[in-house]
């Protein structure tokens, strides 16, 4: 019984098996893909700009004229 436990020899004579490990990978560099993130912020930051803008016209044409009604022009 206590013969069927002990493992067979490698042939170096070693009891355990030889360490297996995966071929090495080669890393090459690649460049890295252009960023679309970049062009889209400077597009959604034009069009917030635009609509701030737009907003802040129509206030002011709002308050001139509350003061023309009021008389304060």
């Amino acid at each position: 019984m206590d013969d069927e436990r002990v493992p067979e020899p490698e042939p170096g004579g070693a009891l355990v098996p030889r360490a297996v490990h995966p071929p090495a990978a080669l890393a090459a560099a690649t460049p890295l893909p252009p960023r679309r993130w970049d062009d889209d912020m400077i597009e959604a930051r034009g069009m917030f700009t635009r609509v701030v803008s737009r907003a802040l016209d129509a206030l002011d044409e709002v308050g001139d004229t509350i003061a023309q009604a009021v008389g304060l022009r």
